[in-house]
């Protein structure tokens, strides 16, 4: 999960370190909102012990649990100050205690810019409410996080924006969760967290870092995690969220031109992997987009190590410039691909999908009636390519570039005749098909969804059979016949 130092930096850091964790330690007596973690002695690639040590640090600190005999309580919030006064966002969250929840809903101010920097979150659960994302916003003026939770639960957003998060740490430090680190699991739903960054030799989570994300009819979009300019390899993980030894679930939702990069001026290298989302145990997408992410290094729209389900969704345009993985990275796990198209994606190897990892694991790959087309590398196969050869289980796809001894028996192999993807009806953009498209009614229904990726009321089935990928053709032959086009 991490990267490994020099030998030369390594020998430096030995006793900065050691002063920066006392350092540490008075600092969080003083003020726990700094959370500034110096980074752990003796890194090791793929050890996680970078954003394990910013785990640690939130756990030095008690969380605030609920007076006996009493019960939770809804608080409204009814000032857009963050003077901490009596009713504003910063006073009713940090007094809030375990299950309670924060009511933005009867405020008529504009945003509400954070002035005295993260607001703490100190309940284990807490749930904040507010009128739309639209017009709940909640900015961090690009100067500090803006929620950071220590309870130990859940942290629950509901119809707002949290947005202009910043966690920037300088010399041989972690950073993460620009705009929320949670120790708690995050769940947004019909809200958005957008342009966040942040920046340090270890960069995780540009968004959100937490130990999963649960999405609904949400939206990740603009973030960035990167790796500061240092004498040492650095990383960047999940730009928009990083889902620490938990799961990402997305349901109808949009992960949209995030970004996980190093500094170009770093000769020393960076380590860079999940733009749009990097989960540590997998996940499941249903009905969501993950389209335009960018990435240095691996999984463009997302990295995964560990078991994932694609369903019903579309990744379009994600970039893994100087890797593997333009849509998907999969490490040594069962990925499963169903009524979804992956199409536009880019990448050094695996445009669309690439397994990776240690050969005596494998890369398990289940294809269903799914369209991989369309995709662009600089070497090996564009759509998908693996490591060690697999033969992917399943039936009724269409891809027409993968590794030799990967596809089922019986896929097309022909052009998809996609659309530009753009929003044709749902929440959510999509690859529409064309009416001659070989796509067309070649597919099947095997998971008997009632609806394609867009949701009721577009159904699965249009005709004699599903189509193949995310997108089912729903226009009579007949508007075509009478000229329509």
């Amino acid at each position: 999960m991490d990267f490994p130092k020099t030998t030369a930096h390594v020998r430096r850091r030995v006793v900065a370190s050691a002063v920066a964790l006392a350092l540490f330690g008075a600092s969080m007596a003083v003020d726990a909102r700094r959370l500034e973690v110096p980074a752990p002695q003796n890194w090791k690639a793929g050890d996680g012990s970078g954003v394990a040590a910013i785990f640690d640090a939130l756990r030095a600190v008690p969380s605030r649990k609920r007076p006996a005999g009493t019960m939770a309580v809804i608080t409204p919030v009814t000032s857009c100050a963050d003077d901490g006064s009596s009713g504003t966002l910063r006073s009713v969250v940090t007094g809030a205690h375990d299950g309670d929840t924060v009511d933005l809903r009867g405020l008529t101010c504009g945003p509400i810019k954070l002035t005295q920097g993260v607001i703490p979150v100190y309940a284990d659960t807490l749930t904040l409410i507010g009128d739309g994302a639209d017009k709940t916003v909640i900015d961090g003026n690009a100067a500090d996080r803006v929620f950071l939770q220590y309870g130990y639960d859940a942290l629950n957003l509901s119809n707002l924006t949290v947005r202009n998060g910043f966690n920037q740490v300088s010399g041989y430090k972690i950073a993460g969760g620009a705009c929320i680190l949670a120790n708690g699991y995050v769940t947004l739903d019909h809200a958005a967290v957008q342009d966040c960054t942040a920046i340090g030799e270890g960069a995780y989570g540009g968004g959100i870092l937490a130990p999963g994300i649960t999405m609904y009819t949400s939206t990740l979009s603009g973030n960035t995690a990167k790796g500061s300019l240092l004498k040492t390899l650095t990383a960047s993980y999940g730009a928009g969220a990083f889902a620490y030894r938990g799961t990402a679930a997305l349901y109808d939702s949009t992960v949209s031109g995030n970004r996980a990069i190093g500094d170009p001026a770093n000769n020393y290298g960076t380590y860079d992997t999940g733009a749009g989302i990097f989960t540590d145990n997998g996940g499941y997408i249903l009905r969501s987009t993950l389209n335009g992410n960018y990435t240095d290094g691996t999984g463009g729209g997302i990295a995964t190590h560990g078991p994932l389900i694609v369903a019903n969704s579309t990744l379009s345009g994600n970039t893994a410039t100087k890797k593997a993985g333009g849509g998907i990275f999969a490490r040594d796990v069962q990925l499963s691909i169903v009524s979804s198209t992956i199409a536009q994606n880019s990448a050094a190897r695996g445009g669309g999908v690439y397994g990776g990892g240690v050969p005596a694991f494998g890369f398990g790959i289940i294809l269903q009636s799914s369209i991989v087309a369309n995709n662009f590398v600089s070497s090996g196969f564009a759509d998908i390519d693996a490591r060690t050869a697999t033969l992917a289980s399943g039936s009724n796809n269409l891809v027409v570039d993968a590794r030799d001894g990967i596809l089922p028996g019986d896929t097309l192999r022909s052009d998809p005749q996609l659309l530009p993807l753009g929003f044709n009806g749902g929440p959510t953009q999509t690859h529409a098909i064309a009416a001659t498209s070989p796509a067309r009614d070649t597919g099947d229904n095997s998971q008997s969804y009632a609806t394609d990726q867009r949701g009721v009321p577009f159904a699965r089935v249009f005709g004699p059979s599903a189509d193949i990928g995310a997108f089912e053709f729903n226009l009579p032959d007949s508007i075509f016949a009478n000229g329509f086009d």
